[in-house]
């Protein structure tokens, strides 16, 4: 039980009071308008960075919110860039054609389409060249492959897979007796090697000799050019 009169400890809370005062008003002298406001951007900026290293991502940013300026450079790479989104650039008009001899009477501009490399007439695309459409009459193989040289520069046989891939376009048809290749391998007859020559529309060969006796029907091949 409690011996202390009530004026005793209405003493005691008195003293208490009294020294409470006296530390807060020793606070109170030292707390300054500048050092509130210093400890309060410290928590402020201590907090902003942890929330946006925790809680900040692509959901939390506004649609076109982030400048050019802002990024780093070269950080965005073509993985990010939808290439065929972007337009040309100004100088880039000056890309789709050619001035030929400026400094000439005869300049002229030429088109991008004109400098491509395309097929002579008559011929189609196969293989990565371009072979003649219509098959030739049969000859031996060495005249085959001396009138395609003399035809025109860089004509020649079309080889085993070129004359394959021709025969798969549209109204290109393998003659009835098989085409010529420009493979040819030894025999058994000195000067007289045998020539593989395609047998049907799929692709299936054959050997014939090179001489008289093994003549084939024939194409020749050459390839594409921009002239």
């Amino acid at each position: 039980m409690d011996s202390a009169t009530p004026a005793r400890r209405e003493g005691q809370r008195s003293e208490s009071a009294s020294e409470g005062d006296r530390v807060l008003s020793r606070f109170r002298s030292r707390l300054t308008y500048a050092n509130v406001m210093s400890t309060l951007a410290v928590f402020i900026a201590l907090g902003g960075t942890s929330y946006a290293a925790v809680s900040l991502n692509g959901k939390n940013l506004k649609h076109r919110s982030v400048p050019g300026t802002k990024l780093k450079r070269n950080s965005i790479t073509n993985l990010e860039v939808r290439e065929s989104r972007l337009g040309r650039v100004p100088r880039a008009k000056f890309a789709d054609s050619l001035l030929v001899d400026p400094q000439s009477a005869r300049s002229r501009v030429v088109t991008a389409a004109e400098l491509a490399d395309r097929c002579p007439a008559e011929t189609v695309f196969a293989g990565g060249t371009c072979v003649e459409r219509v098959a030739r009459e049969a000859e031996p193989y060495w005249i085959a492959l001396d009138r395609c040289g003399n035809d025109a520069p860089g004509r020649r046989l079309p080889t085993h897979g070129e004359l394959t891939e021709a025969l798969k376009v549209e109204n290109v048809v393998l003659a009835p007796s098989g085409e010529l290749t420009s493979h040819i391998y030894p025999s058994a007859k000195p000067g007289a090697p045998d020539v593989l020559y395609v047998a049907d529309q799929f692709g299936g060969v054959a050997l014939t000799t090179s001489v008289a006796g093994g003549e084939r029907a024939y194409r020749c091949a050459v390839d594409p050019t921009n002239r």
